[in-house]
């Protein structure tokens, strides 16, 4: 039986004809799981670094909280202005490195979207796309997706963070400045200046961090969509994605491209 099957040229010519089809089987199953497999790490990073950077907010208001107070009881002793003038600095420092924190959680983000797309294709989903995974939050958490009310709570939240930051720098320094007003040497030496000069330069740091931040992920998202639907490239394997990547990309012929390619091989 064995003997025959193997000498038989009608069970060749159909094993050389599935043969292919196998493979091409095998290729998206491997894909897939490489594509699981990315997602569930990237997944993971996103939410480390996004309650991290959640978490360091939250410190940066209980120390403001907690340092408002003690103002007051700053003001008395030797060196009291040097104390004043050296409080806004943890702050700060949990300010500017919120911002790195932040973009970082967004530049993640932005490769779960991309994981997420390509598995929502071979998933065969038959709902929107805006209502599966990270695209269902980003209609609330995304300034240019939100509705108006979203945006208003976004500005008062990270408004209320940035004003509380610097009106305790400006409360801190009034304070410092009223016990260096009596010391003609720290009058002299222009300590006040050199500590508003200071905190103004932290300031266009972390403002210059959130600018090219955003401007890094802007440009992030613009590349993720102008490559093809992963549907697309798994049905075009030698098509030029890399040099022309929008050469198919955002069509409404994606299923037309991949079905015509398909029969075009068969």
């Amino acid at each position: 039986m064995s003997k025959s099957m193997g000498t038989n040229p009608n069970n060749i010519q159909e094993m050389r004809e599935a043969k292919p089809e196998n493979n091409v089987d095998m290729g998206i199953s491997d894909s897939v799981s490489a594509l699981a497999a990315l997602y569930q790490g990237e997944k993971t990073d996103a939410s480390y670094v996004f309650y991290t950077a959640m978490a360091m907010m939250g410190i940066a208001v209980t120390y403001l909280i907690g340092a408002i107070p003690l103002i007051g009881n700053l003001s008395h002793g030797p060196i009291a202005w040097l104390f004043l003038l050296l409080l806004p600095v943890p702050v700060w420092l949990i300010v500017a490195f919120h911002s790195l924190m932040t973009v970082n959680a967004m530049s993640h983000g932005i490769s779960v979207r991309i994981i997420e797309d390509a598995l929502f294709d071979v998933s065969e989903l038959r709902v929107e796309r805006s209502l599966v995974g990270s695209a269902a939050g980003d209609k609330i958490m995304d300034v240019n997706q939100s509705k108006a009310a979203h945006i208003l709570v976004s500005v008062i939240v990270y408004g209320g963070v940035a004003l509380l930051v610097a009106g305790f720098t400006a409360y801190a320094l009034y304070s410092a400045g009223g016990i260096i007003r009596n010391d003609a040497d720290l009058v002299r030496a222009r300590v006040i200046w050199i500590a508003i000069g200071f905190y103004s330069l932290l300031l266009i740091i972390v403002a210059l961090s959130w600018i090219e931040g955003m401007r890094m992920i802007k440009e992030a998202k613009d590349l993720a969509k102008s490559y093809a639907p992963w549907r697309v490239r798994r049905c075009l394997p030698v098509y030029n994605l890399i040099e022309e990547p929008s050469a198919v990309a955002g069509g409404d012929n994606d299923e037309s491209l991949c079905i015509s390619t398909e029969t075009n091989e068969s």
